[in-house]
C-alpha cells in the first residue's frame, strides 16, 4: 500500500503507478464520497452519458446533403483542440 500526505492546501498526488494503471491524467475530474471510515474518489466518465433522444435524429437521413470527409475531420480537430485548451487553462 502506497501512502500519500495532505499538503497545507488540502491536495495530494495519486502514485505515478496508479495514474498510469487507471489512465488518469490532468483535467480527471472525481466524485468524492464517505462510505464508512474511506474516503472515495470515483474518476468521472469523459464524455457525459447520454440519451436515445439527445441523440436521436444525428444520423444521416435520406434526401440530406453529404458532408465529405475532410469536413467531418477538420470539425473534429477543431473540437478536440478546444477542449484540450480548455483543460490546460
Amino acid at each position: 500500500m502506497q501512502t500519500v500526505k495532505l499538503s497545507t492546501k488540502g491536495q495530494f498526488v495519486i502514485p505515478n503507478e496508479i495514474r498510469k494503471i487507471h489512465h488518469l491524467t490532468a483535467g480527471t475530474e472525481f466524485a468524492i464520497s464517505f462510505v464508512g471510515n474511506e474516503i472515495r474518489l470515483t474518476p468521472l466518465p469523459m464524455f457525459p452519458a447520454t440519451t436515445v433522444s439527445e441523440v436521436a435524429g444525428l444520423l444521416a437521413r435520406h434526401g440530406a446533403k453529404k458532408v465529405d470527409e475532410a469536413t467531418v475531420r477538420a470539425k473534429i480537430a477543431k473540437t478536440l483542440k478546444a477542449r484540450d485548451t480548455a483543460t490546460r487553462e
